[in-house]
């Protein structure tokens, strides 16, 4: 009878055990690439946030693929999660993730990159116009005139073009009044370091006039290539360097006079604000967020409701206490 009883308690507990982890709140955080280091603290900012409002956290990397990435989605519905947030590796081919999770009632938030022609729930993001904007007035005010690249993001990826668009506003008087020559004006591929090195390396080796007087890149690792390439073949050249995403490297760069400026789009500000709408909508709770939805952009299907959160110009004068405000990067990091 002794052994009946433990065995009933044991059965018990094995069982409130079980519904206790199956009552358990989950979302899901879809990324592009966890190589990249941006994407890395975006990450990291979410699960933190989401953690602390007692949510749990499933994430997937994509590793780049569009096809990874559909699957992981299927993966995390079936495991039962109420929310995913998709860091899209693909805009357009994204949308199929929005259409099996809403056949499923789930929520589908997209982070930092829109996802194209569906009913999509949310999209957060920083304002990438004004990121463009940003980069070329700083550009022509040190470099008012002179020869001019612009590289920029992905064409896969729609920020590649906001950046682009808020560059040329700025940047379209200065061209037709021929104080800037526009030497070169594309995208690169994946927004990658190794291909904007190439495109920058071919046109020292191709042009008649070499010197370089300004790279408006659209992300620190561009940036970073274009410098690498424009110290080997231009001595004492003072070339204006842009970047995006407050990088390591690139913030070390801009301290040594190497790079100009970057942008900061904070992963603290944005990863909590995420997290925080993921949870309010995998919750029903009835909370008021820390942020208001600001916009509705239309995504070639539907208006979307979105929260756009402005980004901030990081120079040598700024730099350690915009920085070293969140905490994500400790001074020990920034000077060793």
């Amino acid at each position: 009878m002794r052994y009946i009883k433990f065995f009933i308690i044991y059965i018990l507990c094995i069982l409130c055990i079980s519904c206790n982890h199956s009552d358990k709140v989950k979302v899901g955080f879809l990324c592009w690439n966890n190589s990249n280091s941006y994407a890395q603290k975006n990450v990291k900012c979410f699960k933190e946030k989401a953690l602390q409002l007692g949510v749990e956290v499933i994430d997937k990397d994509a590793r780049s693929s569009e096809s990874e990435q559909y699957n992981q989605a299927v993966e995390l519905i079936n495991q039962g999660v109420k929310v995913l947030v998709v860091y899209a590796v693909n805009t357009v081919s994204a949308a199929a993730i929005v259409r099996i999770a809403h056949k499923e009632g789930v929520k589908i938030i997209a982070y930092d990159r829109m996802i194209k022609n569906c009913d999509l729930d949310y999209y957060v993001t920083f304002d990438s116009q004004k990121v463009g904007e940003y980069m070329a007035r700083e550009a022509i005010a040190q470099k008012p005139k002179g020869n001019y690249l612009l590289l920029g993001g992905d064409k896969g990826d729609d920020n590649a073009d906001l950046v682009k668009s808020g560059i040329m506003k700025v940047l379209k008087t200065q061209i037709d009044l021929g104080n800037i020559k526009l030497s070169y004006n594309n995208y690169i591929e994946d927004w990658s370091y190794e291909n904007a090195q190439h495109e920058v390396d071919k046109i020292m080796r191709l042009s008649s006039n070499s010197k370089i007087d300004a790279v408006v890149a659209s992300c620190d690792d561009m940036a970073r290539a274009a410098i690498a390439v424009i110290k080997k073949n231009q001595t004492n050249s003072n070339t204006f360097v842009s970047g995006q995403n407050s990088d390591i490297e690139s913030l070390k760069a801009i301290l040594s006079g190497d790079q100009t400026v970057t942008i900061c789009k904070s992963p603290k500000t944005f990863g909590y604000a995420v997290a925080e709408l993921a949870v309010k909508l995998a919750t029903h709770a009835d909370t008021k967020l820390s942020f208001e939805v600001n916009a509705a952009i239309f995504n070639g299907y539907y208006q979307v409701p979105s929260i756009l959160f402005d980004p901030v110009l990081i120079t040598k004068s700024n730099l350690e206490k915009v920085i070293l405000s969140d905490g994500l990067t400790s001074k020990e990091e920034l000077f060793n």
